[in-house]
């Protein structure tokens, strides 16, 4: 009973504490755009750079000019919002499925979002920190540098978190198909890509343009069918006492 009385209290707070508007369905779908269109751009942006094969001279002079420099520091911080607007998205949708969120793949879904958060942080920084040396201090690395720092960008981000990624649509899926949310076209192309994405041989670039489509293919279909959605889950975002709580 005072679990039971402790979820609800926790639940009336946090009603208040979150606005409606930035716990709907719109606000998940809107956040899922802004990391589609902030990652796609921030990811081609940082994939101007040239490859250290160029020659030391070629690299240094496209590190020292200051448009390309401008323009990677663009695309770092563009990653880092469509970053941003990826975990709010995930918050959304946790919010909405709410009770009914089966809580293995619930955990599964929450930890491969954070994993993913860090490793695209992580994958921009190493592309980045070339031109924010000539940016900061004048001073372009030569090409054999150069090339760790994208070999250390590429597997982040062709290789960590395209499995990361591969794990967080199959759950994400499952979650989806399982609190009705997700429609069964939305399904079975979430675990076709999915699968694609855990399989598929790495590393390679242009799968870091696939889940941000993914994740805009969702969100415009939740803005479609955002009523059916909210109706469907509007039992679930209310505070239940848990059988395992209870005990």
């Amino acid at each position: 009973m005072a679990a039971c009385a402790y979820g609800i209290m926790v639940g009336r707070t946090e009603s208040r504490a979150v606005p409606a508007a930035l716990r709907s369905v719109e606000a998940a779908a809107l956040a899922g755009l802004a990391h589609s269109a902030c990652s796609l751009a921030g990811t081609a942006l940082l994939l101007r750079a040239p490859t250290p094969a160029r020659g030391d001279a070629a690299v240094a002079e496209w590190y020292l000019d200051e448009t390309n420099q401008r323009t990677t520091v663009l695309g770092l911080n563009l990653l880092i919002v469509g970053t941003i607007s990826f975990v709010w998205f995930v918050a959304v949708i946790r919010r909405r499925v709410g009770d009914r969120e089966n809580r293995f793949f619930g955990t599964v879904f929450l930890g491969s979002a954070l994993l993913l958060a860090g490793s695209w942080l992580l994958a921009g920084m190493l592309f980045a920190t070339p031109a924010l040396s000539g940016y900061l201090f004048g001073v372009a690395a030569d090409a054999s540098d150069i090339a760790l720092w994208q070999a250390g960008g590429v597997t982040t981000a062709s290789v960590v978190a395209t499995r990361l990624e591969a794990v967080f649509i199959i759950s994400t899926t499952t979650v989806g198909r399982l609190s009705k949310a997700f429609t069964r076209p939305l399904v079975i192309v979430g675990y076709a890509v999915g699968l694609t994405l855990l399989l598929a041989p790495l590393p390679n670039t242009a799968l870091t343009f696939v889940f941000p489509i993914w994740v805009a293919v969702v969100s415009a279909t939740m803005l479609v069918r955002r009523r059916l959605i909210e109706s469907a889950t509007a039992g679930s975002v209310q505070p239940q006492a848990n059988s395992e709580d209870v005990e």
